[in-house]
């Protein structure tokens, strides 16, 4: 099974690159990076994040920043975000003094977030995203800020960057992933391709990445296709769709395809065993789901034809007796 880098793990985090991530900023010429980013904070303590915006264009940018919460679709990954902020322990700059922040012509700036955890705060995982509209765009900032204390209504946003922050007293958790559901059928045919989709959910109390593998075996035990599964980060209590990660694409650069087989042939049962893996390799879930190959065109063709063939047969004396 391969092993990804841990860097490419993280830059791959989530699959979360905001899909939101606006069509404003192409036009100003503006990134933001990090795009995806996780930090450990412990109830009674603080810290610091701290995101890099660029601007590549001639003429200067203004941008108003603002914190909100995202969730995900609990199938893809995507990120959701929302128009409410549910963790308070949060500002921009000292005191929250950061209004607006001014990027001079291909120049970067930099806007730090501080976080203050008190003791008696509730040990959770807390999904955020930073947004920053641009000033030009400051009505609908301004309108967007106001609402976000009334309602949690999905939002199309400005530029973001995504923060996962988990408030927890333990430096590490307990990895608990488990498998919904296969989203295999039962019967299938033959001479078709197969695919499935799983459906994982993480009842830990943070993300995890799910790594592993996802096998077609005979009744033999004999393997028939094997997967490596994607690395994707599932949110805590949250759930997404397993996906293959392709055999040939570059360890620096991985590609990501359906877990789906075209047989030649296939007849009898089959099991599809998908085993979920730590980064440590270590097994966190296994799943077995059973289905059974059979020609089926085939036989619905000869069936058919058996069919025709009786109902012939009866009508020929009816046709010889006139």
């Amino acid at each position: 099974m391969k092993r990804l880098p841990l860097l490419i793990t993280c830059t791959f985090l989530l699959t979360l690159g905001l899909n939101q991530v606006l069509a404003q900023a192409s036009e100003v010429n503006l990134t933001v990076s990090p795009p995806v980013s996780y930090l450990h904070v412990a109830p009674g303590t603080s810290a610091n994040h701290t995101i890099i915006l660029e601007n590549s264009g001639e003429t200067p940018i203004t941008v108003l920043p603002t914190i909100v919460d995202f969730t995900t679709d609990g199938k893809t990954g995507r990120a959701i975000v929302t128009n409410q902020l549910t963790f308070p322990y949060v500002s921009m700059g000292v005191d929250n003094s950061v209004k607006e922040v001014t990027i001079p012509p291909n120049k970067k700036a930099q806007l730090t977030l501080y976080i203050s955890v008190p003791h008696e705060a509730q040990e959770k995982e807390y999904p955020l995203t930073v947004l920053f509209f641009s000033k030009s765009e400051q009505e609908k900032a301004q309108n967007f800020q106001q609402n976000s204390q009334k309602s949690n209504s999905q939002i199309n946003a400005a530029i973001g960057s995504n923060l996962i922050v988990l408030v927890s007293k333990q430096n590490s958790f307990t990895k608990t992933l488990e498998v919904l559901n296969i989203n295999a059928p039962k019967f299938v045919d033959s001479f078709q391709q197969i695919e499935f989709s799983p459906l994982v959910k993480n009842n830990s109390l943070g993300a995890v990445v799910a790594s592993g593998s996802a096998k077609i075996v005979n009744w033999r035990k004999q393997t028939i296709v094997e997967f490596d599964v994607y690395p994707d980060t599932i949110l805590g209590h949250n759930s997404r769709e397993i996906r293959a990660l392709l055999s040939n694409s570059d360890p620096q650069k991985p590609e990501v395809g359906s877990l789906a087989y075209k047989p030649k042939f296939l007849i009898g049962p089959y099991q599809i065993v998908l085993t979920l893996t730590g980064q440590d390799g270590t097994v966190i879930t296994q799943s077995v789901h059973v289905f059974y190959a059979l020609p089926i065109a085939i036989l619905a063709a000869l069936l058919l034809g058996i069919a025709l063939f009786y109902f012939l047969s009866k009508q020929k004396p009816k046709m010889s007796s006139l």
